[in-house]
C-alpha cells in the first residue's frame, strides 16, 4: 500500500485496502526498489489489521503535526512581515528627519549668518547691507526647497557632487571671517555615494559654522587606488569628542558612512580646532 502525503483517508478506502493488502505486499516484495519517489511514504511490511491501524495512526499524527507546523509558521511568517514593515517606517522617518536636518540646519545656519552681517554692516555701510540682505532672501529660498526635497527623495537623476558641493561652500566663501580652501578631485561616482558624500560635507560645514569659530577650513577629496578620502579640516575651538553623544549631527555622518561601507575618524581637542577623515572603499 502506498500512502500519499496530504491525503485524507476514508473508512471505505482503509476496507479495500484490507482486501488487497496480500497482494500489494507481494507488489512491494518484488517492485520496491522501483517505486520509491521523494514525495512518498512507503510503508512496505504490512503484516495484519494491527499493523495497517498503526500504519494509518501513524500517518494521521505526522499529518497533524504537519498541519500545525506549517499554521506556525505561517503566523511567524505574518508576524516577521509586520515587523519588517514597521523597521523600514522607522527607517524611513529616521531618513527624512536626518536629511531635513542636515539639509536646513545647512542652509538656516548660512541664513543666519548673513542676517548677523547685515545687523552688524546696516549703520556702517548699507549698500552692503543691502546685497548681505538679497543673499539671505535667496538662501531662505534655497532652504525652502531643499526642504521640499528632502521629504521627497533627495535622489534628483541628475545630481552632479562637484556642482552641488561648489553650490554649498558658495555662501561661506562670502564670509569676510572664515576662508575655504577645497582641493576636490573625484571621479563620476554613483548617485548613492555622491549624495552621502554631499550630505557629509554639509553636515562637517555646517557644525564648523556653528561651533568651530574657525577662521580657515581646508576640504580635501582624493582617490586611492582602492578607497576614497574624504577631510574636512578647521582650525576652531575644537570640542571634547567624548562629550557630545546627542543630536543629528555628528551621529548622522556616522550612519552615512557605515552605509558607504566605510571608516570615520574624527580628531578634535579643545583649542585645537577639528580634523574629520572619512574613507569609503572605491574601485575603478
Amino acid at each position: 500500500m502506498v500512502i500519499i502525503t496530504g491525503i485524507i483517508w476514508h473508512y471505505c478506502e482503509i476496507h479495500e485496502s484490507l482486501k488487497k493488502a496480500p497482494q500489494t505486499i507481494e507488489f512491494l516484495r518484488l517492485h520496491a526498489a522501483q517505486i520509491y519517489e521523494p514525495q512518498r511514504i512507503i510503508f512496505g511490511i504490512i503484516i495484519n489489521n494491527g499493523g495497517l491501524y498503526l500504519a494509518a495512526s501513524i500517518f494521521v499524527i505526522l499529518f497533524s503535526y504537519v498541519t500545525v507546523a506549517e499554521q506556525k509558521s505561517r503566523q511567524q511568517a505574518e508576524a516577521l512581515m509586520k515587523e519588517i514593515e514597521t523597521l523600514a517606517t522607522r527607517l524611513e522617518r529616521t531618513r527624512i528627519a536626518r536629511d531635513i536636518h542636515d539639509s536646513l540646519g545647512h542652509t538656516l545656519t548660512a541664513l543666519n549668518v548673513q542676517l548677523e552681517l547685515a545687523q552688524r554692516l546696516h549703520s556702517q555701510d548699507r549698500d552692503r547691507t543691502a546685497q548681505v540682505l538679497a543673499t539671505a532672501k535667496n538662501i531662505a529660498a534655497q532652504a525652502f526647497q531643499e526642504a521640499r526635497r528632502a521629504v521627497s527623495t533627495m535622489r534628483e537623476k541628475d545630481f552632479e557632487l562637484k556642482d552641488a558641493i561648489a553650490s554649498l561652500i558658495k555662501p561661506f566663501q562670502q564670509n569676510q571671517f572664515m576662508k575655504i580652501k577645497i582641493n576636490w578631485n573625484l571621479p563620476q561616482l554613483s548617485l548613492q555615494t555622491s549624495h552621502q558624500l554631499y550630505c557629509i560635507v554639509q553636515e562637517g560645514l555646517t557644525n564648523i559654522q556653528r561651533h568651530s569659530r574657525a577662521s580657515h577650513v581646508d576640504l580635501c577629496a582624493q582617490t586611492m587606488p582602492t578607497e576614497i578620502i574624504l577631510k574636512i579640516i578647521d582650525d576652531g575651538i575644537g570640542f571634547d569628542f567624548k562629550s557630545v553623544t546627542s543630536g543629528y549631527g555628528l551621529r548622522g555622518m556616522q550612519e552615512r558612512v557605515q552605509m558607504l561601507g566605510g571608516e570615520i575618524q574624527i580628531a578634535s581637542t579643545p583649542g585645537l580646532g577639528t580634523r574629520i577623515q572619512v574613507t569609503i572603499p572605491h574601485t575603478n
